[in-house]
């Protein structure tokens, strides 16, 4: 394609042509190796979504040109920073559907124009003429300067260039000048017809490439100066890539301090991964989660411990990070004790009654004094919904309840004397009474919050059984209250707050669903013998609903009860719940091949 006709430029004045009213407009920057579309290529570009005089979205990558990448002193772009980065053919897909149904916008758009339509011609890409306004050609309208370069017309409106010569520095001035000079212009009109058409679909091939050029520290630190230079999204990251990358972070923290080699260290990893402002922030979140989670395992906060969480959270920007912690008045030396009180954790509101953590606490719960993403839910006073804390909890994805809800949370009043009158199913699958938790005969016998039933908190769960997506578990057992998942909002006789709602996307209040697994798999980790308890029960529930509904079972359940009595060195035990399984009817889907390969090796090497 040639480089005339890829955009139909909108002029002001006269009533010749269309009015697009308003379409939204992307406005594009490239750098390149050269002056000359047919011999020069693309080494950078960048796209900046307008709606509204609103920048809505930015992305940009470098890209590989196949050859040297020219005129490094200007665009400051080697040809290490280009090793690894997307062809332009890998990169093309992302570019039309971001200019899809949109005005391209540019400064000097004959230069932008002639590149990118090159460029579209060596991949076979033919699409019809692109709505496009040049902010050059519309400010010899508009504005009085002594030239029209992009810096004198920002200079003139009071605009500040930053990073020019990057693609993404360039596109952000012109999006802010198209605002200023449509502000002070007629209304555009392009050439009929010219409204925006669909354009070709093309593969996205490759991951962008990114990068940070000019970094310093000023007087906000070298991460915001690193998260400003970088476009506000791009695309997530590689799992290793954030691996890196907070391995990094770790690494930089490590001695309390942040330093300009460090800092430009992270600047490089968020670019060759590919990250933009959005990405570096959410995986700083995530390691700053998992500070939290560290200094808080055993639910005593020191001085220590909440200084170095603060200093972390400042020098990775976020100075409020830990608003809803309390700074401890002096170093606890009651530690050991208060990590024996193994379980399930529960967070209460400041206005939540003495006797509603009474209650918990003989339910078998621990009280958390602060909140990290092993508290299975938050107890909320009315009076504190507004609470710092309990909007980090919502942050946290921690399930939210009312402490006029106890009862339905409890799932009955009377929990543990109906515990009581269940049989002992540990035994049932072979634990040894010395591995197993002494359940009490009533909530009046409980001395404290060792010895206790392990609780799951009423609501709608992933089905265990496979035949539903959702059932609803009211704190002793499964109920028939269930959902494939199709969007239906199930409603609750008890008001409890569905806060697992099925949606037809998959998730829950905008966070994936609350499972039992998860529970199991949490409570694992801090006390293996309640973990088996409540696996044990879960497996109960799970057959009795076979037995009712013909139903099979998966296998999770099953599993993992082998799995915590091999790591209790039980092998009889681990048989035991083997042979249980393979006695049942197994889900539709189920895969139980693996366990009872294992069920055969175990009868081998236990047989007498």
């Amino acid at each position: 394609m040639s480089s005339v006709g890829l955009f139909a430029y909108g002029s002001t004045g006269g009533s010749a042509g269309v009015d697009l009213g308003e379409v939204p407009f992307v406005v594009v920057d490239v750098e390149t190796t050269g002056l000359s579309p047919k011999s020069d290529r693309i080494v950078e570009i960048a796209l900046v979504r307008v709606e509204g005089g609103r920048v809505v979205d930015e992305w940009a990558t470098l890209v590989d040109p196949g050859r040297d990448p020219g005129p490094t002193f200007i665009h400051h772009i080697t040809a290490d920073m280009l090793s690894g980065a997307p062809t332009f053919a890998d990169a093309a897909g992302e570019i039309l559907s971001r200019l899809d149904g949109a005005v391209a916008v540019a400064h000097n758009a004959r230069f932008e124009e002639g590149f990118i339509a090159q460029e579209f011609a060596r991949v076979g890409i033919s699409t019809a003429p692109l709505p496009a306004v040049c902010t050059q050609r519309l400010a010899r309208q508009v504005l009085a300067a002594p030239n029209f370069q992009l810096v004198s017309c920002c200079t003139v409106c009071g605009i500040e260039l930053h990073d020019a010569h990057t693609a993404l520095g360039d596109t952000r001035a012109t999006a802010q000048l198209l605002n200023r000079l449509l502000a002070n212009a007629p209304t555009l009109r392009f050439p009929s017809p010219s409204a925006p058409v669909p354009l070709p679909r093309y593969p996205r091939l490759a991951q962008p490439r990114t990068r940070v050029t000019g970094l310093r520290k000023g007087t906000d630190g070298w991460i915001q100066s690193l998260l400003g230079k970088l476009p506000y999204s791009t695309s997530d990251a590689d799992p290793a890539s954030a691996e890196a990358y907070l391995a990094a972070v770790g690494s930089a923290l490590s001695d309390g301090r942040l330093t300009g080699a460090e800092a430009k260290v992270l600047a490089r990893l968020a670019g060759q991964s590919g990250m933009g402002t959005q990405q570096v922030r959410d995986l700083h979140h995530r390691y700053l989660d998992g500070l939290r989670d560290v200094a808080l395992a055993d639910d005593i906060l020191t001085g220590t411990e909440y200084q170095q969480l603060v200093t972390a959270a400042r020098l990775l920007g976020e100075p409020d990070y830990f608003a809803d912690l309390t700074a401890p008045k002096e170093e606890s030396t009651d530690r050991t004790q208060a990590a024996k009180q193994k379980g399930q954790r529960v967070w209460c509101s400041p206005s939540v009654a003495a006797d509603v953590r009474g209650r918990l606490t003989q339910a078998g719960f621990v009280l958390a004094l602060n909140l990290t993403r092993n508290v299975v839910t938050a107890i909320v006073a009315a009076a504190d919904r507004d609470n710092t804390k309990v909007a980090r909890a919502r942050e946290l994805a921690i399930p939210i309840r009312s402490d006029m809800a106890l009862d339905d949370m409890l799932g009955t009043t009377a929990a543990s004397s109906s515990a009581s009158q269940q049989p002992d199913s540990t035994a049932a699958v072979g634990v040894e009474p010395t591995c197993s938790r002494t359940e009490p005969t009533s909530a009046a016998t409980v001395p404290g919050p060792t010895q206790r039933v392990p609780q799951v908190i009423a609501g709608w769960y992933l089905d265990p059984s496979g035949r539903w997506t959702y059932r609803f578990w009211d704190g002793q057992s499964w109920t028939e209250k269930v959902s494939g998942g199709d969007g239906r909002t199930w409603s609750d006789s008890t008001g409890l707050s569905l806060w697992c709602a099925p949606t037809t996307d998959g998730l829950v209040d905008g966070h994936q669903p609350h499972t039992l697994v998860d529970q199991i798999t949490t409570m694992q980790k801090t006390d293996v013998h309640a973990a088996l308890l409540l696996t044990v029960r879960c497996i109960d529930a799970v057959e009795n609903d076979s037995r009712t509904s013909g139903c099979g079972v998966a296998p999770w359940f099953y599993e993992r009860a082998a799995i915590i009595f091999a790591r209790l060195r039980d092998p009889a035990a681990e048989v035991a719940v083997l042979e249980r399984f393979a006695r049942q009817r197994h889900a539709p889907g189920a895969a139980p091949s693996g366990l009872l390969n294992r069920l055969r090796k175990l009868r081998q090497t236990t047989a007498p």
